[in-house]
């Protein structure tokens, strides 16, 4: 596979704007994603913020920040991992995702999709992109993240490659 990722320090943040992704989860759950960002663990990423306090975060109703969690992880860039037992909802435990397009052009060939550990996050994208600057498959890499293949792509994890 080869394309392009951008790799700069706000990698992240620009990708969901150029994609269009912060609009169209809109920026309610932006800013909850962020503010889940904000607690997570530096080795795990895993982040545990009750809905109160990322209401209290955020200057959102906690209903909202419901919502906004719901929007996340249906747009895949949230994903539980557990829950703190006897706190129900209240409970959860999350990783926040990293959505980033590989782009030929204008054309997306896939969607990388990773989580956010801080410890290993630049590690993550550098070697992603360094696997699309070599077009080499790069299944080892790649088993770290999942892909959303473009119009008219495949991904083959098994080999991981991007095949039309």
């Amino acid at each position: 596979m080869e394309g392009r990722i951008d790799t700069s320090f706000q990698t992240v943040q620009r990708d969901l704007f150029s994609s269009g992704m912060a609009a169209q989860i809109g920026m309610n759950a932006f800013g909850v994603w962020l503010a889940i960002k904000s607690h997570a663990d530096f080795q795990t990423g895993e982040a545990w913020p009750g809905l109160r306090r990322l209401a209290a975060m955020t200057g959102l109703a906690v209903g909202t920040v419901s919502n906004a969690v719901q929007t996340l992880l249906e747009a895949r860039l949230l994903r539980v991992v557990g829950e703190m037992k006897g706190r129900g909802n209240k409970g959860r435990k999350y990783v926040a995702c990293e959505r980033i397009d590989v782009r030929l052009g204008d054309r997306v060939l896939c969607t990388v999709i990773l989580d956010y550990v801080p410890a290993s996050l630049r590690q993550n994208i550098n070697a992603i992109d360094q696997a699309l600057r070599t077009g080499e498959a790069a299944p080892e890499t790649f088993s770290r993240c999942d892909i959303i293949p473009g119009d008219g792509f495949a991904w083959d994890a098994k080999r991981g490659v991007l095949t039309a």
